[in-house]
């Protein structure tokens, strides 16, 4: 390149400006930037439509002449397939489109078709707040222009979770259906959620559908880590509850009442006491009842049940608040009573629900126990082993031998809070494993086949493949690990 520039100098310096043209073609065919004159080859264009359908627009996709467009009969949404007449420039008087639109044109009916059911595969045993037919009502509603935005924001809501905290090969975004793979598409779909639920005019009185925007709101927050927002729409989400009053509601609508309830109450408490939170939704003889009865809710009803005896007092105890009343014993003892006897054995329960409700269980003795070394209970020997300072040995342990034959993804589906759970197991672990030298002569009244630091090793590798694993909480039980029991990688 430089020769060439040399030579392209050169010739712009001549007297003749046709010579200087003859010579600087010459000097450009020399550099290989002009070609010697010929006939050049014929180049074949590709053919192109006239106008890209919608869909296939959107997606920047190629798209065919005919309608509907081969790239949409592939995916199954050739009724859909539709080519947008063009506009005029704008003006201002045109109209633009509102978060609304922008939500129900990125909410396709086969979105919607694989998000419901993902929801009641994965989602549903442990959230069951959603029935078929609200969903099919939701769907009818949601075409309305006037009263249909609430049941859009919905089923939106229903999807973002669905996308962003179930594993699942990337079949809509492989065969066109959405622009991008699932957790992308998920958050671009909750920005536009939210935008749209902040722009939304709220009606009086509380209607359902705001309840459960919020629940989706928060669900997706906390998915995806962002523990400020999520506390928000929490907190929002219990408040909308306390205000509602369904009057002349249907049976759908009454029973996803009473379970979105307990769903809350669930997760306000276990939010709680993983961050310290205060609590807002109480017990009380108002509060709606679980049909105990349902084969479909066996699961739920034990989840639920281990959360009952979690109040404020117990609350209070963890945030360290100033009690006119003194804890006793007696009363951690009737917590963990009633923790020990909520799970009632199922074999139609699903693995998701296996994994939830064995490690929320166990987790749970653990925060117990806690309390009791802060409070001062624990004692070296005792026929109760939960009073002992070894009792988190026996807690991972059992959770070793109770959840080693589910799937990872049983426990995944529970997204960070699941980790967090074990995370807690692991650390009280290495806390007594610091503390308590283990001997051959120890017996703990359970048969076992390893050691505590062989289950120790398992709580790790299960937390290393769960989501936040790799990225937090290994790197923090690692570094626990190093500051309480330094030794333990030694003799790893």
């Amino acid at each position: 390149m430089d020769e060439a520039s040399d030579h392209m100098g050169a010739a712009s310096t001549d007297d003749s400006p046709g010579d200087s043209v003859a010579s600087s073609i010459t000097v450009l065919q020399d550099a290989g930037f002009v070609g010697a004159p010929s006939n050049p080859p014929a180049v074949t264009k590709r053919a192109q439509v006239p106008r890209a359908c919608d869909r296939c627009r959107r997606l920047r996709r190629g798209c065919s002449e005919y309608r509907p467009c081969r790239r949409c009969v592939d995916s199954g949404l050739g009724n859909e397939c539709r080519t947008r007449v063009p506009q005029p420039r704008a003006t201002l008087d045109a109209p633009v489109l509102t978060p609304g639109d922008q939500l129900a044109e990125q909410l396709s009916s086969r979105v919607i078709d694989y998000c419901t059911e993902r929801f009641f595969e994965r989602l549903h045993p442990t959230i069951p707040i959603l029935t078929m037919d609200y969903i099919a009502s939701l769907r009818t509603t949601a075409a309305s222009p006037d009263v249909g935005l609430e049941s859009l924001c919905v089923l939106a809501g229903m999807a973002c979770q669905v996308l962003l905290q179930t594993e699942e090969p990337e079949s809509l975004f492989q065969q066109g259906v959405i622009p991008d793979k699932n957790l992308a598409f998920g958050r671009q779909l909750l920005e536009m959620l939210i935008s749209t639920y902040q722009k939304m005019s709220r009606r009086s009185p509380i209607t359902l559908e705001t309840c459960l925007v919020s629940f989706f709101l928060y669900a997706c927050e906390a998915v995806l880590s962002h523990h400020g927002r999520s506390f928000r729409y929490l907190q929002e989400t219990t408040t909308l509850m306390i205000l509602f009053r369904p009057e002349g509601t249907n049976e759908t609508s009454r029973l996803i009442m009473e379970r979105l309830f307990w769903v809350l109450l669930v997760s306000e408490r276990s939010h709680a006491i993983r961050y310290r939170r205060p609590i807002t939704l109480q017990i009380t003889k108002e509060s709606p009842t679980l049909d105990s009865s349902d084969p479909s809710l066996v699961g739920f009803w034990s989840l639920a049940a281990l959360f009952r005896p979690i109040d404020t007092s117990f609350i209070a105890l963890l945030n360290r608040e100033s009690l006119m009343i003194s804890p006793t014993p007696d009363s951690l003892n009737r917590v963990e009573l009633e923790v020990n006897s909520a799970l009632r054995l199922d074999p139609s329960l699903h693995d998701t629900q296996k994994a939830n409700l064995r490690v929320t269980q166990l987790w749970l003795r653990v925060i117990i126990w806690q309390l009791r070394l802060h409070l001062g209970y624990l004692v070296e020997e005792s026929h109760q082993r939960s009073l002992t300072f070894r009792y988190p040995i026996d807690i991972a342990r059992e959770l070793v031998l109770s959840t080693r034959d589910l799937p990872t993804s049983s426990f995944s589906v529970h997204g960070m809070g699941m980790t967090e759970k074990l995370f807690d197991v692991a650390s009280s672990l290495v806390d007594v494993l610091a503390r308590i030298p283990l001997t051959p002569t120890y017996q703990r009244g359970i048969e076992i086949e390893t050691s505590p630091k062989d289950d120790l090793a398992y709580l790790r590798s299960l937390i290393s493949r769960l989501p936040g694993g790799t990225d937090v909480y290994d790197d923090l039980l690692e570094k626990h690990i190093q500051q309480t029991l330094p030794s333990l990688e030694m003799e790893g």
